[in-house]
């Protein structure tokens, strides 16, 4: 995990899942995510394809619901 930034902004490049768990519950402003569609596409020889839409949904809604926790209020 690698962490860019000050302790007002940050950036953290790292597993969605591995970050949100080391972050407070309601303490973000704003999370921009980019996560992978599940369609197969390469990235440097790593196939980003899960073995079936029911574990890509299931792993989507675990960071999903890690994000919700995460933010504030307003």
């Amino acid at each position: 995990m690698e962490i860019f930034g000050n302790e007002n902004h940050k950036i953290i490049y790292a597993d969605a899942l591995e970050a949100l768990n080391t972050i407070p519950d309601n303490s973000i402003d704003l999370i921009f995510a980019d996560p992978p569609y599940n369609i197969g596409k390469n990235f440097n020889g790593e196939i980003e394809k899960w073995e079936t839409e029911d574990l890509y949904l299931e792993w989507c809604y675990e960071w999903l619901d890690l994000c919700v926790k995460k933010l504030k209020p307003h």
